[in-house]
């Protein structure tokens, strides 16, 4: 948001949403991501926070204003940025929608997108 933290990466045009309850608490609702690599921080590095939010991974945030830059789960590589954190996002589409067990009442996706429940998510990345 206040632009004092800065990467580069390339990522493909398909982005994921998250319904944890973790990506609630994060991002007030649900976190999207898009998938990265060759991801590097060009400005900013000591403005850059990064919590340890479980066994797992990492979410990194901007320590000035406090937006979320992204997730990391450094066993499947690069991180996921924050969608809200990319410059232009007009030909991003949504891929898949994680933990859709615990969607909040009331919150539905419009998009046709693969959905997976909390067990398949786990499933997916413990088999991968």
């Amino acid at each position: 948001m206040c632009g004092a933290v800065r990467y580069e990466a390339d990522f493909a045009e398909t982005f994921n949403a998250c319904f944890c309850k973790m990506c609630q608490r994060w991002a007030s609702g649900m976190f999207m991501g898009a998938h990265t690599a060759n991801f590097k921080i060009t400005k900013g590095e000591g403005d850059l926070s990064v919590f340890k939010s479980s066994d797992w991974a990492q979410r990194g945030f901007c320590a000035k204003c406090g937006s979320n830059l992204y997730y990391h789960a450094p066993e499947f590589g690069d991180p996921s940025v924050a969608l809200g954190s990319l410059d232009d996002t007009d030909d991003v589409r949504m891929a898949i929608q994680f933990y859709v067990d615990q969607q909040p009442q009331g919150l539905e996706i419009a998009n046709e997108t693969k959905k997976l429940t909390g067990a398949e998510t786990e499933k997916l990345f413990t088999e991968a």
